[in-house]
């Protein structure tokens, strides 16, 4: 039987939604509005494994033929920094003020650059850059796009190709008969559950696509005019309530920070030095928790202030720690998962799309924020200790609660620097060093029982990070390549367990124990979390 593939953080809807938002009457009018259609992409980026932009990574054509069954498929209303211009030039540098000023958003070039390397057609640039744009708007919009298809089987999928002369020069049905995993998909059906029922049903048949909603940042509820007195934290509260009991579909976990200010808690760092010169993260990076802060992550998990279930605050929606700064999740882990896990209330900590720093612990990524570069490793160099990444205490954590780790699949995430990006390491070596680095922490780990040790493998799984603009590991750059990746990761585990100081892997007798451990990371684990917590 075909092995099956799960993603626990991926943008399945991203590209066509982004795509076909702004001129929805039009799609419409061609029949083409709708999450299955595929925005015809540049296959030279694809093929040479470039940064996702000019290609798609996971749409649903291509989930549908890699063979992903469950997907937790993540809305994002896009934030207007990434097609801002900086109010502040933070630089001496000419070059840099230079390219500051001119790409302003206010001047064209700015558009220029969003149209051609984030692919977003230019209407979408210039309502996101408007004082129209409200992300609460935005999210609803995409929760609706997502929503009307689910449970729908279709005879096959649209395609639809961008500007006049490609569509003068390019033949469709000779690029869907010589690329038809890329572009075709027929008898295809994703659901969304809305129960436990409708996932268990859902789960069991192998001929649809299991589609779990996330939220990928809290500024998705309209926290941005908090800042601004434009919104209270009353009707921030309301939204909540309004996902939780409105929306026909339930959402299972909200992963509570991003790249900017969110106004309820500090962001970790996360773009590279060059990006600086187009976006500022600096407001509120690497800060804890506003009081609003706190009060709207306890309603998410359904907590009154004295950390017990309330009813009245609806099903519990959990939170994915990645992005969220080492300062803010120090005091999530200290002041709600320590204190609810001591009295019987066992909360899982999700870090959907991360990679391992090799860091200890979070006050040791505290005391490094000012070293974060972009070369800038743990003593081993094997790792990228930014606190954007997993430490040994976030492991830990995720262990006690039965939580769940989404290995992302970018390349600078995972410990590729500017030195080693062409080397031979950039591949299943790179995903396999922060597997095993990951498994190696918790053996390692005093405050771990051995039975809590050996559950480290049940709490990892992939969770690419794929249409999120990521740069992928080379020979992995979409799904249609997790059949590949794990083939090869089955023979990384082959190799390694033949050391016998690697007591990590002393449970594998055979080769039959690796390909069931595979199977557990590609998909068994992440299938058991979200039946063992989904919320109705």
């Amino acid at each position: 039987m075909a092995r099956k593939f799960s993603d626990l953080h991926c943008h399945n809807h991203m590209r066509a939604h982004l795509h076909m938002q702004e001129k929805r009457e039009a799609f419409e009018k061609k029949d083409e509005f709708s999450p299955w259609t595929v925005i015809s992409s540049n296959r030279a980026g694809y093929v040479k494994g470039k940064m996702g932009a000019s290609y798609s990574q996971c749409d649903l054509v291509k989930a549908w033929n890699g063979n992903v069954r469950l997907t937790f498929n993540s809305l994002y209303p896009l934030e207007r920094q990434f097609v801002l211009g900086l109010d502040k030039i933070n630089s001496v540098d000419l070059l840099n003020i230079a390219v500051g000023v001119s790409t302003h958003h206010k001047l064209p070039l700015r558009d220029l650059i969003q149209t051609f390397y984030m692919r977003i057609p230019k209407q979408t640039v210039d309502y996101v850059q408007s004082r129209n744009y409200d992300y609460w708007e935005s999210l609803y919009r995409e929760f609706e796009f997502v929503l009307m298809d689910s449970g729908k089987t279709i005879d096959c999928n649209k395609i639809h190709t961008s500007g006049v002369i490609r569509r003068i020069f390019e033949n469709e049905k000779k690029r869907r008969t010589k690329f038809r995993k890329e572009l075709w998909a027929e008898n295809a059906r994703y659901l969304i559950p809305e129960s436990k029922n409708s996932l268990e049903e859902s789960l069991q048949n192998d001929n649809e696509i299991t589609m779990i909603l996330t939220i990928e940042g809290s500024h998705a509820l309209g926290t941005d005019l908090l800042e601004k007195g434009k919104i209270s934290i009353t009707e921030i509260s309301k939204r909540i309530q309004e996902i939780k009991n409105d929306w026909q579909v339930p959402v299972f976990f909200m992963t509570f920070s991003h790249h900017f200010n969110n106004n309820l808690c500090g962001h970790a760092h996360s773009i590279p030095d060059k990006g600086k010169i187009l976006l500022n993260q600096i407001h509120n990076m690497n800060e804890g928790f506003s009081d609003f802060g706190k009060r709207i992550v306890l309603e998410l998990l359904g907590l009154d202030n004295n950390l017990q279930k309330d009813p009245k605050l609806g099903y519990r929606i959990l939170i994915d720690v990645k992005h969220m700064s080492a300062c803010g999740r120090q005091e999530y882990y200290d002041q709600i998962i320590r204190p609810c896990l001591a009295k019987g209330d066992k909360i899982p900590v999700i870090a959907s799309h991360c990679g391992f720093s090799g860091v200890k612990t979070l006050q040791d990524h505290i005391d490094c924020f000012d070293k974060e570069k972009d070369d800038f490793t743990d003593e081993s160099k094997k790792f990228n200790a930014w606190n954007i990444n997993a430490c040994e205490e976030d492991i830990e954590m995720i262990v006690k609660t039965d939580g769940l780790f989404g290995l992302s699949f970018d390349q600078r995430i995972l410990g590729i620097t500017k030195k080693n990006k062409k080397s031979k390491r950039n591949g299943i070596e790179l995903l396999w060093d922060n597997i095993e680095g990951i498994a190696k922490s918790a053996y390692a780990n005093p405050n771990l029982t051995d039975a809590e040790k050996s559950k480290v493998w049940k709490c990892m799984t992939l969770g690419t990070d794929f249409e999120g603009l990521i740069d992928p590991i080379d020979h992995y750059p979409t799904v249609l390549e997790f059949e590949l990746f794990s083939n090869n990761l089955i023979f990384e585990i082959e190799q390694a367990r033949k050391n016998p100081k690697a007591k990590h892997l002393s449970h594998l007798k055979s080769r039959e124990d690796t390909e069931a451990l595979v199977d557990d990371f590609c998909y068994n684990n992440a299938e058991a979390f979200v039946q063992a917590n989904y919320p109705r």
